[in-house]
């Protein structure tokens, strides 16, 4: 055989070893770079729907989600490898819209190198049963108010479903209520729980209603039931003293109690959130109603020191752990109620919710080892008693007996290490990384760096403007040696955005990886990796 017949086989037989080994070897040699989808699936990303998305690639890509609109939803980079990967198809809690969407893969010198469409028809969301829960108010009379509904709905759609409220029609009335946060997976049935309040009762047999919203008012199904008020809430007694005996039945929606006690806490030492959270602000109202039923007295003063003895005396005292002075858990507002006792945080959090709903101008004290709660009135409003800071009197809500603007000795003339939190109109912004992690790269071919996908969340009561993202490498002395940044234009009050950062890795230098929140110019959140780089 002659030479160059030798040499082109060899090369032939070469190539072919190579590629039966490796499509990107092939790939590599011939300045291409493949792509390989595996198989796909609709998915709930912490309250995002997700494109679930399991694929290879012989070399680096950068993979984009297209929507209906022709507008870019999500993308993400890889490098060669195999790879899970999860695009968002709308925003946090929103359902996605029907339509054609379009999955577009480019190499490194941005030329599409694959494409795949997928058509979403949208839900299909059908009320199968809907079971109500009554509150007996004068028990034994028969005097009942409905307090809320469970309903099981089915989806038989194609994509997944995020209830958001929902609108009861019973005897004209029309009353609507937040339905607890929950998804309905394509081909899924579950059931969802909603508080509403009614105080009017029609006949049972007779029929109501139900008409379920997601968050942006669109219908997602409607069913008629018959009204049946043989399921009631259960009733927990509360009794305590200030000037007289005060002795309340007060209805425990198992399912508000059963949320709350699901949540997980998360590290942000303001508090304010526990108070915020919008579910259990109607049922607040009608605890409200229960406790000032017969109190009469025009005194601000008055009516904040019988509120207060409400949470002082009727919840017994008790610490988050007996072997750990330092352990916090804090607990929402009806957790704390029907768990029956609390710690200094946690009869706070209660009282301040029920001043706030009543209308006053209040706020959270952190105090080294302590928390309490802070009222705004006239200068002049207590005799005898001045601010302790911030315009603010102290409210002590441990200790059964205490008025406000009382302090105890131990905290007089310590209002310089306190924290104010208040309980007003605002955005309170939190962050975590996604998988509580970053994920670290090293002799790529774009370099050392670090990839960090951020959840920023708004648990506040007011829409945060302009939100700024930073991720960065911060020195020992607290200069950045590199970062990056993304801004949030706007975030409404329950709502989530997903922000990826990759920010180089600075060499011979100690440095530390930090994520911060700044909003108004201002430090809000922060996180800190464990160790130092380089690693």
């Amino acid at each position: 055989m002659p030479l160059t017949k030798k040499i082109i086989l060899w090369v032939v037989t070469i190539t072919v070893l190579l590629c039966s080994f490796s499509g990107c070897i092939f790939d590599e040699l011939f300045g291409g770079t493949s792509f390989s989808s595996s198989s796909w699936s609709i998915y709930d990303d912490e309250g995002f729907a997700g494109l679930n998305i399991t694929f290879s690639c012989s070399g680096t890509v950068t993979v984009k989600l297209i929507g209906p609109d022709s507008l870019l939803l999500d993308s993400d980079f890889f490098f060669k490898g195999s790879h899970n990967a999860i695009l968002h198809l709308a925003e946090s809690r929103n359902t996605a819209t029907p339509g054609l969407y379009k999955l577009r893969v480019y190499d490194n010198d941005n030329k599409e190198i694959y494409s795949e469409s997928f058509l979403f028809l949208g839900p299909a969301l059908s009320i199968t049963s809907c079971e109500q829960k009554w509150w007996e108010r004068d028990i034994g009379l028969g005097d009942k108010s409905l307090l809320g509904l469970r309903m099981r709905v089915e989806n038989s759609g194609d994509t997944l479903v995020y209830p958001y409220d929902v609108k009861v029609t019973m005897d004209s009335e029309e009353i609507t209520g937040h339905i607890l946060p929950s998804v309905v997976m394509p081909g899924d049935s579950e059931y969802i729980d909603c508080f509403v309040y009614s105080e009017t009762k029609p006949s049972d047999g007779s029929t109501f209603t139900v008409e379920i919203i997601d968050i942006s008012e669109i219908t997602l199904a409607t069913g008629s039931f018959s009204v049946n008020s043989e399921n009631n809430v259960p009733i927990k007694t509360f009794s305590w003293q200030y000037n007289g005996n005060h002795r309340f039945n007060i209805p425990k929606p198992e399912y508000l109690y059963d949320y709350y006690t699901s949540l997980d806490r998360i590290s942000n030492e303001d508090y304010g959130l526990y108070v915020f959270d919008p579910y259990d602000n109607q049922y607040i109202d009608i605890l409200l109603d229960i406790i000032m039923f017969g109190f009469s007295s025009s005194s601000d003063v008055e009516i904040i020191n019988y509120v207060a003895s409400f949470v002082q005396k009727s919840l017994k005292y008790e610490s988050d752990s007996d072997t750990n002075s330092s352990f916090e858990y804090p607990r929402y507002p009806v957790e704390t109620l029907f768990y029956g006792k609390g710690d200094c945080e946690d009869k706070a959090i209660l009282t301040a919710s029920l001043l706030y709903n009543l209308g006053y101008d209040v706020a959270l004290l952190r105090l080294p080892n302590h928390m309490a709660v802070g009222v705004h009135l006239n200068e002049s409003a207590i005799p005898n008693y001045d601010y302790f800071i911030d315009n603010y009197y102290f409210l002590e809500t441990t200790t059964g007996g205490k008025p406000c603007g009382f302090i105890p000795s131990e905290y007089v003339g310590s209002s310089s290490d306190v924290t104010v939190y208040p309980i007003s109109s605002r955005s309170l912004l939190s962050h975590n990384w996604k998988g509580d992690s970053l994920t670290i790269y090293t002799n790529t071919e774009m370099g050392d760096f670090v990839k960090v996908v951020l959840i920023v969340e708004n648990l506040g009561i007011e829409t945060a403007e302009n939100v700024n993202v930073i991720g960065g490498f911060y020195k020992i002395s607290g200069l950045t040696a590199n970062s990056e940044s993304e801004t949030i234009s706007s975030l409404d009050p329950g709502m989530k955005k997903k922000v990826t950062l990759t920010v180089d890795i600075p060499k011979n230098v100690e440095t530390w990886f930090k994520t911060r929140i700044y909003f108004e110019y201002e430090i809000v959140d922060e996180k800190e990796s464990i160790s130092s780089f380089p690693t």
